[in-house]
C-alpha cells in the first residue's frame, strides 16, 4: 500500500496514537480522582452528586397551615338563617307584591270613571 509506506503516513499515525493515548490517560485519571460513584460510597447523611463528589442531603421543612374555618361557617350559617326569617316574616318584598285582585281591580275601575271625561 502507498499510504502507509511513505513518512507522512508514519506521522499521521503517530499522531493518532499519542491523541488516543492522551485521551484514555486523561479518562482514567477522571476516573480515579472520583470521590464516589454511587450513594453507598457516601457517609450516611451525604449523597453522590452528578459530579461524583458527596453532597450533604439538604434538610427541607414541612410547614403545616391549619385553617380554622368554625367562626366564618358559623357567620355564614347565622346569615342564613337570619335571611330565612326576613323572607318568611315578608317585611322585605324583592319582587312584586301579591295583589288582592278583586278589590284592587274594583277600585281601578272607580278611579277610570272618575277620570274619563263623559262625551255628550
Amino acid at each position: 500500500m502507498k499510504l502507509l509506506d511513505n513518512k507522512r503516513s508514519e506521522l499521521i499515525t503517530i499522531i493518532l496514537v499519542v491523541i488516543i493515548i492522551a485521551f484514555l490517560i486523561g479518562w482514567l485519571v477522571s476516573f480515579g480522582s472520583r470521590e464516589c460513584r454511587s450513594d453507598n460510597d457516601c457517609a450516611d447523611d451525604h449523597y453522590c452528586g452528578s459530579d461524583f463528589a458527596c453532597h450533604k442531603m439538604p434538610v427541607i421543612e414541612k410547614t403545616i397551615v391549619k385553617n380554622n374555618l368554625i367562626i366564618p361557617s358559623a357567620i355564614i350559617g347565622a346569615a342564613i338563617i337570619i335571611a330565612a326569617f326576613i323572607l318568611k316574616s315578608g317585611r322585605i318584598s324583592f319582587g312584586r307584591k301579591k295583589r288582592d285582585t278583586q278589590s284592587e281591580i274594583h277600585e281601578e275601575s272607580k278611579h277610570e270613571e272618575h277620570e274619563k271625561p263623559k262625551m255628550p
